[in-house]
């Protein structure tokens, strides 16, 4: 495993992160907590050391089996990271949360599902519109004084957003979505955090799943999955010829190499400048193996800038 410094941090974390959505158990599909647990541990024990989960997954159930799977774990050695002000309603949508009050009591509520006294890296999910930045990210700078965070970072903010939030906290990383499939990172964000050493963890790192080569038709997930909400646009009929070419380019190169597509597709992100680490989700041991493989070797020149020809071919 390599290791990489998130942005102005003190914090080395493994080029490849383990973000653990699907592991709340309503939004990829059926769960087995000890199976999750037990996947937690796979990717521990051969190299990775950030763990990425958040309130909202499963209503907070991710949060629990994190902490289960931290009992086993030197903590010392883990980079653990968890995100505040976002909210599910009874309905099963989101609302973001922005005020003082709202992330206190539920980054503490988030401590006592993880069993801890604090984590490594605070990330506010999705800005609050209606709620003043300084409001949030003054609340976040007293919680780090405190020692219950080591430091703060940000999910789908906007180089505007950061640069009002770091007047008031120092902002060491963002989280964005990014991937072969969605490159929208690359436009403003990407140039930003290179200049101002802003970490990047990256999230939906094999585009939900299809990057891994394993969909050999466009397939139909069953309701309430989250890819039929925030990925649907990889699988519109429209789409899936585009996508699937796409993952044909990888699945050569993942050939040529005698390894597994999902390593081509996670290399390809860990390429491309500003990126710290990519986080890539599991739900069984051997799916974090699979994945923590691709660390194991780097894309070159060649290779990518095969990618970017057949992508710019593809999606002309």
């Amino acid at each position: 495993m390599k290791y990489r410094k998130l942005g102005t941090s003190d914090l080395n974390v493994s080029v490849i992160g383990l973000g653990t959505w699907a592991l709340g158990g309503d939004s990829y599909g059926v769960t087995d907590d000890k199976v999750s647990i037990s996947a937690i541990h796979a990717a521990v024990d051969n190299g990775v050391n950030l763990i990425d989960t958040a309130a909202v997954y499963g209503r907070g159930h991710s949060e629990e089996v994190v902490g289960q799977a931290l009992k086993g774990l030197d903590r010392s050695k883990i980079i653990l990271a968890t995100k505040c002000g976002n909210e599910r309603t009874p309905e099963g949508g989101y609302v973001r949360n922005g005020k003082a009050a709202a992330v206190r009591k539920g980054f503490e509520e988030s401590l006592a599902r993880l069993q801890q006294d604090y984590v490594d890296l605070l990330q506010v999910h999705w800005p609050d519109v209606n709620t003043p930045l300084e409001e949030t990210f003054t609340e976040l700078y007293k919680l780090q004084k405190e020692g219950k965070v080591r430091a703060v970072g940000v999910s789908n903010f906007s180089p505007a957003q950061m640069d009002e939030a770091a007047k008031f906290c120092p902002i060491v990383s963002l989280q964005p979505p990014y991937s072969l499939l969605d490159r929208a990172f690359e436009d403003e964000l990407q140039g930003y955090c290179e200049k101002k050493n802003i970490g990047v963890l990256s999230y939906g790192s094999i585009g939900a799943g299809v990057l891994t080569g394993k969909f050999t038709e466009k397939p139909v997930f069953p309701q309430g999955d989250t890819r039929n909400r925030f990925y649907a646009k990889f699988f519109t009929e429209e789409a899936w010829p585009k996508t699937a070419a796409l993952v044909d380019v990888l699945r050569d190169i993942a050939a040529e190499r005698g390894v597994q597509t999902v390593e081509a597709a996670i290399n390809w992100v860990l390429k491309q400048p500003a990126v710290s680490t990519a986080l890539v989700g599991c739900k069984t041991p051997e799916q974090a193996i699979m994945n923590v493989k691709a660390a194991d070797w780097e894309m070159t020149d060649a290779e990518n800038a095969r990618i970017e020809e057949a992508y710019k071919k593809i999606f002309a």
